[in-house]
């Protein structure tokens, strides 16, 4: 990736004529006393002289000036910096490039020249946030472009001083974001112990900027939206921590909030789930200027006009491969990160935890992969051809953990006058698969560990990508079609549909309820968990999601999606996953708890499963072997009466034991539980993207 260099000088140069001395020829001279320089590249040259009679060319006047960057906007500025010059050690100190006046600044990038290393978690953004690791002298570079494409770039200093007390506290988060952006802070405690943190109070508080809506203040974590901006604005807020015996400790955070880029009348993202900002991660790729343009911006519209992308714009990569499996780096360069950290662990993931280059194969049907902070849930997108990301699930370190907004998922009260609930989980040798980390204890995982929960979720995305494009069509794709218009005219969900299709009308209603909020009939209130029991285990699904088809559309998209996530977990990581029917989950009680009517573990192995496993590997994953689905292991039947807690350890209850759920254990589940919600608000862009799509069509 290529960067201007951090000293670039103001002097000019132009190889075909010398300016006049005087008319921008030499260097700006000094420095702010904060240690700031900014050097623009100006193009454009005075004009030859002639011969004879003719008159002189006056030559062309020079450049504006543009004085060095400062913490103040002054005439003829093109950004300001905002940061504290003497940080304290082990507290956060965010760093902010802002565009003066109405402008816009892009493409910024920072870098550190010298002091001891920093984690710079968001170096491709308009500001980060540091933690100096010890006192004394920090030097920075950044460097940018306005929105007519001339480059700068600047350096400030640091001078950092050690905190004065062991004990205290800062506050962590993404430093900047776009206005309307959900977006969370966590104050973190330092030095306290547990005791002494017992009865404490959190308070938060807005110091300038402008104003946000602020609900819950009284927490250590902080949810919010950005406010409405009309440029680049700095919102300071604080946090105070005070103790039960009076002490009290406090810390401020200067979020960067900047205007969306202008949307279109009738955006793609909408109000309810908006864009946020992304970047290539390979600047340099060929596709670069497509992926900004065509995946994940306000611009987008699918209405009138309608600007969404041709596949000749941007094609999907399985027709850049020939339908060879593509390399890591031909992936990288479809990919839009919101910080690069994301980027590497994607790459890492790719190049370690793919053992058979699955996820690289099914790539081939998507245009892109975005990456984000603030992308929840992960969704697939016809309209768009690609798979968006939460980056919660790539998280390595708790620094790159800070960078992600913990905004929940969004919650909904579908189904809740339902008589059952139907927890799942996926479990290796009689444990969870998936592992929970509290935000609190800021601890680190291997990238092994992304193996079930990211590749989880990479099989069920692909799965949708390669059910509306598969392998077997890219190779004739017309270039003057938009991705939502080549989808084929048989595709393996309306193939399970039209051969194997769902036995059970009972449960497609209740579908409808459970993922679109259909309001749930008496009938429907009143079946019981063995109702329940006997609509879904005479039926040939492995989970109740499979049944999220709204009543306008004809087409079930997550069967296909489900039968093929569950089935590669299976084979690939030997991965079983646990599905069960159980009395309705009360509010805010443990799933643990959770008695078990019926329930299977590995139930993508029923013999009535299996043809249909069969139809969608042949379709979406042709280089598998033909008897795939025939390796998958009988189902294991789950202990009635049992909670789903006693259920995980099945060694267990065949050696006559019922082992209780251990403390950690019972941390999985919950974890599991705001996935679940997820599931919900995917249903919800799924039916929006279809609805959308059939508009298109139209």
């Amino acid at each position: 990736m290529r960067e201007l260099p951090p000293h670039q000088s103001a002097t000019t140069h132009d190889h075909e004529c010398t300016k006049p001395r005087g008319l921008g020829g030499r260097a700006t001279r000094g420095v702010a006393a904060l240690g700031l320089l900014l050097s623009a590249v100006l193009a454009g040259c005075g004009g030859g002289g002639g011969s004879g009679a003719e008159a002189p060319v006056p030559p062309t006047p020079p450049a504006p000036s543009v004085p060095p960057l400062s913490q103040s906007c002054e005439s003829g500025s093109v950004a300001r910096l905002a940061f504290d010059s003497e940080p304290l050690t082990g507290r956060a100190s965010e760093i902010s490039l802002l565009a003066c006046g109405s402008g816009r600044l892009v493409n910024p990038r920072w870098a550190q020249l010298s002091g001891p290393t920093l984690a710079l978690s968001s170096a491709r953004s308009p500001a980060l946030s540091i933690e100096p690791p010890s006192a004394g002298a920090y030097r920075l570079s950044v460097s940018f472009s306005d929105a007519n494409g001339r480059p700068f770039s600047g350096e400030l200093s640091l001078n950092a001083k050690a905190e004065d007390s062991s004990a205290g506290m800062t506050v962590r988060g993404e430093p900047s974001v776009w206005s309307g952006g959900s977006l969370s802070l966590r104050a973190w405690p330092r030095g306290l112990s547990e005791a002494q943190l017992s009865g404490a109070r959190y308070q938060w508080s807005v110091l300038s900027g402008p104003t946000p809506s602020l609900d819950k203040i009284d927490d250590s974590l902080l949810i919010f939206k950005a406010p409405s901006v009309s440029g680049d604005s700095l919102l300071s807020l604080r946090a105070q921590l005070t103790l039960a015996d009076g002490r009290s400790f406090s810390d401020e955070f200067r979020l960067l909030v900047q205007t969306p880029p202008n949307a279109a009348a009738s955006p793609l993202f909408g109000a309810d789930s908006p864009s946020s900002r992304v970047y290539p991660y390979v600047d340099t790729s060929p596709h670069a200027a497509a992926l900004s343009d065509c995946i994940y911006h306000p611009g987008l519209s699918g209405g009138s006009p309608n600007n969404l992308c041709t596949l000749g714009r941007l094609p999907l990569l399985g027709q850049s491969t020939g339908g060879a499996a593509p390399s890591v780096e031909q992936v990288m360069q479809r990919v839009l990160v919101s910080n690069d950290w994301m980027g590497e662990v994607f790459e890492r993931f790719l190049r370690e935890q793919d053992p058979n280059g699955d996820f690289r194969r099914m790539l081939n049907a998507t245009t892109a992969v975005v990456i984000g902070s603030r992308v929840r849930p992960a969704f697939y997108w016809s309209a768009t051809g690609a798979i968006y990301l939460d980056a919660s699930f790539l998280w390595l370190t708790p620094a790159q953990r800070d960078t992600l907004s913990e905004s929940p998922d969004p919650r909904s009260a579908y189904g809740k006058t339902l008589s059952y609930s139907s927890p799942w989980r996926y479990v290796l040798n009689n444990s969870h698969a998936v592992k929970a980390y509290p935000v609190r204890e800021r601890g680190s995982r291997d990238i092994s560990e992304l193996r079930f929960e990211l590749g989880r979720l990479l099989y069920h995305e692909l799965a949708h990508a390669a059910d509306f494009l598969p392998p077997r069509v890219h190779a004739s794709l017309p270039s003057n079609l938009r991705v939502y218009e080549a989808v084929p005219a048989s595709t393996a969900s309306q193939q399970l549909q039209q051969q194997l299709p769902f036995f059970s009308q009972e449960m497609v209603a209740l579908g409808r309820v459970l993922f679109f909020g259909e309001t749930a009939t008496a009938v429907q209130n009143a079946y019981t968990p063995d109702d329940i029991t006997r609509f879904f285990s005479l039926d040939r699904v492995t989970d109740d999601y499979s049944y999220s088809l709204p009543a306008s559309q004809s087409v079930p998209r997550e069967d296909a999606a489900m039968l093929l996530e569950e089935a590669l977990m299976q084979l690939r990581y030997g991965v079983l996953r646990d599905y069960a029917i159980t009395p309705r989950q009360p509010e805010g009680s443990p799933s643990a708890d959770l008695i078990v009517t019926w329930g299977q573990r590995g139930r993508i192995g029923d013999a009535a499963v299996k043809p249909r496993v069969a139809l969608v590997l042949a379709d979406l994953m042709p280089w598998l072997a033909a008897d795939s689905a025939s390796k998958l292991a009988a189902p294991i039947q789950l202990r009635r009466g049992l909670s789903w807690g006693q259920n995980l350890d099945q060694a267990a209850l065949a050696a006559g034991q019922a082992r209780p759920m251990t403390v950690r254990e019972r941390l999985n589940e919950e974890a599991l539980q705001q996935d679940q919600f997820g599931r919900q608000e995917q249903a919800r862009r799924a039916k929006a993207a279809r609805q959308f799509d059939g508009l298109l069509a139209r």
